[in-house]
Formats: C-alpha cells, structure tokens, sequence
C-alpha cells in the first residue's frame, strides 16, 4: 500500500461576478473552509472551457507534483481548493494492503494493466458482494471528503457490467463511494466521492460487480487514487432564501446522515427552515430484520432501529430546523422481506394475509411516530404518509400502481386510506398528513391523485398534497404546472413541493442561465398563487444541496440540478430562486 505519497494543491480563483442584490432580504457573508463533494465523473464541472496548462506542473519538496494556479470561469465566488493524495495503488512494485472479500480471491498479475504492466485481478466470486478490500480507517477522516479515482476491465460476459466502489463502514454499513458502467474488453475510468459520516469507527473500501447475465464476473483494478480535496470558499453576500420567503412559505432542502458535514450544515442553517431526511426515514432504512426473526412477537408488531436517521435529527434538534417526515408507505425502498412470512428474505417466499398485513402497517406506523414523536418532540411537523400510490398506466381501477406495489398486492387499493387513518391515529395532533407523488401535473394521474386525496379529506385523514417537482429543462411544462396546482388547491388542502430539482447535464454557464429562467418562471408562479389567496402553498422543498450529491447523478452523466455547486458556490439558479431582477424570465 501507498499512501501520503505526495500532495497536490490547486488554487481555482473563480471571477467574482457583480453579486445581485435582492430587495428586502437580509444577506449574509459566507466565508469557510469546505470539503466539496464533486460529481462522480471525471470532467470538471467549475469549467466552462479547459484553461489547465498541463505543462504547469512543478516538482515538490516532497516528491511529487504540484499544480501551477488556474484561472477559471464558474458562478458568484472564490474557491481555493487543495489535494491531498492519502492513498494510492498501482501494483507496480508486487504488493497490496487488498485482500479478497469474502470468498473472493485477489492476485497481482502481469498480463492486463490499465497503466504500467500490472493489475490487481479479482476471482472465486461466489456472491455480489464478494470483491476487492483493503482498510483505510486510519488514512479516512470523520467529516471529510474523499475523492476516488481508479480504472477497472472484465474480460467475458455481456457486453456492459456495473462496477461499484463502496465504503464499508463499522462492519455493517455499506455507503456508495463510486460507480461505473464498464465495457467489455475495455480499460475504463470509476471515480465518485464520499463524506466520511459521524459514528464511523471503522473503514474500508472495497470493490464489487453486479451479476452479468445470471453469472459473477473475474474483474481487474488498478491505478486507484484516493484524494481529501478541501476548499475554502468566499460566496460574497448572500440574501437568505428562508427569509426571502418567510412571508410565504417555508424552505427546506432533502439530506442524507452522510451529507451532514460542517460546512453543509452552515449553508444549510443560513438558507432552509425546514430539513427532509432522503433515505434515513423510508422504511429499508428503519425496519430491523435481525430483531424482526429473532422472535415470534414480532411477526405483527415489526422492530424499528432510528440509528441511520439520528444524526440528522439532531442536527435539525440542535439547529431549530423543522422536519418533513419522508415517508411511511411506499412501494419502492420498502424490502419484499416485510411483506413475507417470517420475515423470509427468500426471493420466492410465500406472502403474508391482508390481515397480518394491516397489523404490521400499523405497528409500523404507531413505532416510527412514537418513537420521533418521544425522543424529538414537535420536531416533525409534517409527514408523507403514502408516496407515489398511482401509476395509471399500470391499468388498475382508479389509477392505483399495482404491478410493482406489495402493499396493492397484498393489502388492495384500501392500503392508502387504512395508512392514513393509522398516522392519524398515533400522530400528534399538530402533525400534518401528506400524500406524496411525482408527475402530478399529467392529466391522468392528476385525476387519480385528486380523487385519492378527496376521499381523505371527505374522513378528515388528510392534511396536503406534496408534489414532487423533478422538473427537467424541457419538461413539464409550467402552464401545465399552474394549472394542477390549481386544480389541487381546489380541495382547500396545503400544497407543498416536496422534491424539486431541474436536471441538466449541459455544464455551461449559458446552460446554467437556461436553467436560472425556468426556474425563476417557476418561482414567480409560485409567489404569485400564493399571494393571490387561492392556493395554500406552505412549503417547498429542494431535493439536495448541491449538484454532487444529486440523484440524478448517473455513472456516466453527470447533472447539474441545484442551486449551489459541488464546492457549495449558488450557480444562477439560487439568484432565480430569489426572483433577482438580474435572471430574466425568459
């Protein structure tokens, strides 16, 4: 193993550009050190155009190279950014800290390399998870950022295979560090970043496939790099989007416990009054197996364990920051195992009755609340009791998702009125019941939304309405837009926009001034429902911080969604986002 072999240090003097300035809005200075995040991908995302001299490079007293300041175009700030290589491995010498996980079986070979003439060549893999693994608990750091740079090959099977780098943490977590999708016969690049979270005691990367057409491929590694990129970063003045619109809304953003870093939690403390937990509440990350099979009692009754979620909860505590529960009841993130008997984790396991069903439903239900509800009281102030019930090309009556829904399979249609008439039997009674689903604006699930939500209101079961919003550059269309969120209010429910985003994989500044004026059109609409009295919009919620960490990330795409940058600089969609009269509308 190498490491600490030498460091780069990169200066990126981003141009200050004239900062907008937003009537009637408190602004704040923000200066700090960061550890961005970058998009897993290897172009830069800051660029507009590569300006690098790659003749620049210097040798270093310590060996290795340093790289000359580079002058870039970007958005509305200044970044100086360093690197550190903390470890790095190329086989050269014959030796590695890898070892196989698992049964699998790790050798340096001769006969393949990506640079040089050796390679690290992974086989006897029995199981996915088996791979390549190698412990950096002490080179990796609680709450900085990792960089990860490596390249990987298989020699048979189809024509692509997935290859996936991840951090086990503490021997039972397994958190995504980098992703590829490798082509057959070809050297290709896997790169991603990751934050080390709180509570991490142990930690080791290792490498691993998917299946290949039903079987486990024999895979290769090498040139891997593995680098702390810490950025100090001057934003200028910044007006506050919770204050911009404390008037009419409140504004939140979706985070995961391995997002709570320092300098996140800062910006988001500065810019949000309300805080969406983006995986740690769905039910795959609270129901807990091993107690679940562990006895009888709890064949209707399923344990719960909040140890992935607290980290973020006590941040929200801690800061004063209101939280959207996300979500009890839904199709997708919710393990077939639970709708098993015995919990069986078997593929082919026979399902359980409507009845038993309903009682884990439930019990779920009455865990989860009570135990937020006890340990961080009056923190949640909203929860999306069902997500994304319809899918009316599936052709069921009235629009319900049935081909990929366990809990319509088992349960029926009836699921979705019996979960909210559990949440509002254990929730306290300040706690605001939503539904929850995407593409509201369609016409045909915007009926089936409608009416679910009518007969709820009719039993006094509901609360709101949350529409999604992942928009696209193109898609949907903002009249269509306005017209459902109209259409909605018509119930004299809340409307909240839950999980908006608006991808874009261009990253261009004319690109990102595209994506300013369609997201300012959509916050003057917004305003202007709210203000006009007939629509009760309480909340709108942006689905990450910052590009990097976006979902619709893709191994080889990266996107561009948010308001702030992978260094945590606002792009000019944050300045649409306070209606500054410097983005136009069009």
């Amino acid at each position: 193993m190498k490491k600490n072999t030498y460091k780069i240090s990169l200066i990126l003097i981003v141009l200050l550009v004239s900062v907008f300035v937003f009537s009637g809005c408190n602004k704040t200075t923000n200066q700090e050190t960061v550890t961005p995040t970058p998009v897993p991908d290897t172009g830069n995302q800051e660029q507009e155009e590569d300006e690098t001299n790659e003749d620049a490079d210097t040798d270093t007293e310590e060996g290795g190279t340093q790289t000359e300041p580079e002058v870039i175009k970007a958005h509305y700030g200044t970044v100086e950014v360093q690197q550190d290589i903390i470890y790095s491995e190329d086989f050269e010498d014959g030796q590695t800290q890898f070892t196989g996980r698992g049964p699998a079986k790790v050798q340096i070979v001769d006969n393949q390399a990506g640079e040089g003439t050796k390679s690290l060549y992974v086989t006897e893999r029995t199981s996915l998870w088996n791979g390549a693994t190698v412990n950096l608990t002490e080179e990796l750091k609680i709450g900085e950022t990792y960089l990860i740079e490596a390249m990987v090959l298989y020699e048979e099977g189809p024509d692509t295979v997935g290859i996936d780098c991840k951090l086990e943490k503490n021997s039972s977590e397994y958190l995504s560090f980098a992703s590829s999708i490798a082509k057959k016969g070809e050297w290709g690049p896997i790169t991603g970043s990751i934050i080390i979270p709180e509570g991490t005691t142990t930690a080791s990367v290792y490498f691993e496939t998917g299946y290949a057409e039903g079987e486990l491929i024999d895979f290769y590694i090498d040139g891997i790099k593995i680098v702390k990129e810490i950025a100090t970063v001057d934003r200028g003045e910044l007006p506050s989007l919770k204050e911009v619109y404390k008037d009419l809304y409140s504004v939140g953003v979706a985070v995961t416990a391995n997002e709570i870093s320092a300098n996140r939690q800062e910006l988001i403390k500065q810019q949000f009054n309300s805080l969406t937990p983006g995986n740690e509440l769905k039910p795959d990350s609270v129901l807990d197996r091993a107690i679940c099979i562990s006895d009888p009692k709890y064949d209707d009754n399923p344990a719960v364990d909040f140890s992935r979620v607290e980290p973020i909860l006590e941040f929200a505590q801690e800061a004063g920051i209101p939280v959207r529960g996300h979500t009890l009841v839904w199709h997708s993130q919710t393990p077939r195992w639970f709708f098993a008997e015995g919990y069986s984790d078997d593929a082919n396991a026979p399902l359980v009755s409507k009845d038993l069903m309903l009682k884990r439903m439930e019990n779920y239900i009455k865990n989860v609340l009570e135990y937020t509800q006890t340990n961080y009281p009056d923190l949640i102030y909203a929860w999306d009791v069902v997500n994304e019930a319809v899918n009316p090309s599936d052709g069921a009556p009235n629009g319900y998702r049935s081909k990929d829904s366990l809990w319509y399979q088992v349960v029926g249609p009836e699921f979705v009125e019996k979960a909210f008439e559990y949440a509002r039997k254990y929730a306290d009674e300040n706690v605001k019941l939503f539904y929850n689903d995407y593409n509201t604006e369609d016409s045909a699930r915007m009926i089936a939304i409608y009416d679910i939500a009518a007969g709820l209101k009719e039993k006094g079961l509901i609360d709101g309405i949350g529409l999604q919003s992942h928009f696209s550059m193109e898609n949907p269309s903002l009249i269509d837009v306005e017209s459902s969120i109209r259409k909605y209010a018509e119930l004299g429910l809340e409307i909240q926009i839950t999980e908006l985003d608006m991808g874009l994989t261009e990253n261009t500044e004319e690109a990102y001034l595209r994506q300013a004026k369609r997201y300012k059109r959509f916050f003057a609409i917004l305003k202007n429902l709210k203000e006009s009295g007939n629509v009760n919009v309480t909340n709108l919620t942006f689905w990450g911080l910052s590009d990097d960490i976006s979902w619709l990330n893709k191994p080889d795409q990266p996107s561009y969604p948010l308001l702030f940058d992978k260094y945590l600089l606002q792009k000019p969609a944050f300045w649409a986002a306070v209606l500054s009269p410097d983005i136009p509308l069009y």
